[in-house]
């Protein structure tokens, strides 16, 4: 067994071990023992009725929620985001006034790791030193290459659909694992990840490899396995969006996407994780901002609005009883239709009990305020009953008791170096980019390539670690960068270059976006030996399916180029399995 290949199954016991210590611990409730059978000679009387039993757990929450004003129980609903990388008088007043329940982590309020740390404890201390004294929820998006808020100095893992390529549980957990250490490291406790939609449509601009699939089970196997291996380290998990993102051509950020099929359909292919993470007992589900007529017969509704969709099917027919998240409600999907403060209140009305703000363009933090001020008005005016309120905030408030942060602990900053971006994390993240790099075709028998070939390697902007990657491992590499959407010239000129060469390396990247690179593989193709290499997206190929050697990363992270130059010079064998369905090729 290699190296890595020990090291992959070690950490993914030591995430299994660590649950078992979790669930012993209080993390998950452990089983009931079965109750003795009562004695014959000693039978219960009639008149005596069984005692209900609370967990000390419930019995502090309900403790907690009995002491807390009105103002303090809407403040629990709020997850918010601020716009400075310290802690700012506005972010203060936001947890000292409005008594907000979480806070969110983007790029922009991440300069070092250690600063990072510092500012969550700045916050920390400020909730638990004000009235009601409830820690926050921190929750950032770190799902794997390309959505991370922790970069420098952080292991920067693969997509999401890199782990669906190595087809491996261990992975996923292995990957989960050491992001979910990482994030507690610094003093994240939540994080919106992993994504659970099934990416059926090849044109998806906003969820691509973000998914781990377009197979549901692929998606339940490696998405559970994620859940299980966040949760168990005590990181709070986010399955999202709920009722699936997979299948939508257009980007909620910035229009409404519409699911146009039946609920049996939805039932058999987007609805399949999700009742997966619910079986497997997910902490948190995030919903889409998408209309799904299927579900919801009011036109246009996003699923984030919708009663039906919420309590409905998610609480009512699914089962789910854990807290209902709402994506960004900055985002236009929304605000084309409502103002901010407008989608809050009809998203808690429709059943969410947390409302997420994200730092979406066009938008302000003082509108979070306004949207806290609506939301009270209905409490206060009696539009949303009292126990509605309450219900919301008792499943936040034991969510932070199971997940240990009602008893938080300063993250000890010194210590960051020591537990983060370490090369037993680094080793990891090598492992898993090896298990997902993917050789779909090599017709002419191109690979592996002789380190001592003339190589030309032309990548669009964004891909130069493609380049580096390969002249550390061969000893006559040219580069050369094309634009994302190469011009006349630029093809002219990647034509010139090539005369010289003994094989042309060409990185593409979203060709069904930047349908120009498809130009310039047709004018290598049959002209020089070529292997092109999807960069991002698995269905450039789609867009030039007569190459004879094709390859897919599935994202540009340093390991996953690293790994790519080791296939492609046959220090490594490609292992990966293309993890979403293509047309039939030639």
């Amino acid at each position: 067994m290699s190296h890595n290949a020990a090291l992959s199954r070690t950490l993914s016991l030591l995430l299994l071990l660590a649950g078992t210590a979790c669930s012993q611990a209080g993390g998950t409730a452990a089983p009931a023992s079965p109750s003795p059978l009562p004695s014959p000679t000693a039978m219960p009387s009639p008149t005596t009725a069984p005692t209900p039993t609370i967990s000390t757990e419930e019995a502090r929450v309900e403790a907690l929620l009995a002491d807390m004003t009105t103002e303090q129980k809407v403040g629990q609903l709020f997850v918010v985001y601020f716009t400075d990388p310290h802690f700012s008088p506005d972010l203060a007043e936001m947890i000292t006034q409005y008594h907000v329940g979480g806070i969110i982590i983007f790029g922009r309020n991440v300069t070092t790791l250690q600063d990072l740390a510092e500012l969550i404890n700045e916050a920390q201390s400020a909730a638990v030193t004000t009235e009601p004294e409830i820690p926050l929820f921190v929750a950032t998006d770190q799902e794997g290459w390309p959505i991370l808020r922790l970069w420098e100095g952080a292991t920067v893992f693969p997509s999401s659909m890199a782990v669906g390529a190595t087809d491996s549980v261990l992975d996923a957990q292995l990957m989960a694992g050491v992001m979910a250490a990482e994030l507690e490291a610094v003093g994240i406790n939540m994080n919106l990840a992993p994504v659970l939609d099934v990416n059926t449509n090849p044109a998806n601009p906003i969820i691509g490899i973000r998914s781990l699939s377009s197979s549901p089970e692929l998606v339940s196997r490696l998405g559970t396995a994620m859940i299980e291996a966040y949760q168990a380290q005590g990181i709070i998990a986010t399955a999202k969006h709920f009722p699936g993102h997979g299948d939508t051509s257009l980007d909620s950020h910035l229009s409404l996407p519409t699911i146009s099929h039946d609920l049996a359909r939805m039932e058999a292919v987007e609805l399949v994780p999700f009742e997966a993470a619910i079986s497997a007992g997910v902490d948190c589900i995030m919903t889409a901002h998408i209309s799904a007529p299927s579900l919801d017969p009011v036109p246009y509704r996003p699923a984030t609005l919708s009663p039906p969709v919420l309590q409905g099917l998610l609480r009512e027919q699914m089962g789910f009883e854990g807290l209902i998240a709402t994506d960004s409600l900055g985002m236009r999907a929304l605000t084309d239709q409502y103002d901010v403060p407008s989608a809050a209140s009809l998203a808690f009305q429709a059943g969410a009990d947390l409302l997420m703000f994200g730092d979406d363009p066009g938008h302000d933090p003082s509108e979070q305020r306004a949207a806290y001020q609506r939301v009270l008005g209905l409490v206060e005016q009696g539009t949303v009953p009292m126990s509605r309120l309450d219900d919301s905030v008792r499943g936040i408030l034991l969510l932070k008791a199971r997940r240990g942060i009602l008893d938080w602990q300063p993250v000890v900053v010194d210590r960051i170096v020591e537990q983060v971006g370490t090369a037993q994390h680094l080793a990891a993240a090598q492992q898993v980019a090896l298990d997902s790099i993917t050789l779909v075709k090599d017709e002419d028998g191109l690979l592996p390539l002789d380190p001592q070939f003339s190589t030309l390697v032309v990548y669009p902007q964004g891909g130069r670690g493609l380049a580096e990657a390969m002249q550390r491992h061969g000893s006559s590499i040219r580069v050369l960068e094309v634009s994302q959407r190469p011009s006349t010239a630029e093809v002219e000129q990647v034509v010139v270059q090539a005369q010289g060469a003994d094989v042309v390396v060409l990185g593409t990247s979203n060709v069904q976006r930047f349908a120009e690179q498809a130009r310039l593989v047709e004018s290598l193709h049959g002209h020089h030996p070529l292997i092109t290499v999807a960069l991002d997206s698995p269905y450039d190929l789609l867009s030039y399916p007569q190459v004879s050697t094709y390859l897919v990363t599935y994202g540009r992270a340093p390991v996953s180029l690293e790994a790519l130059a080791e296939v492609l010079f046959g220090l490594q064998a490609p292992r990966g399995r293309l993890p979403v369905e293509l047309p039939p090729q030639r």
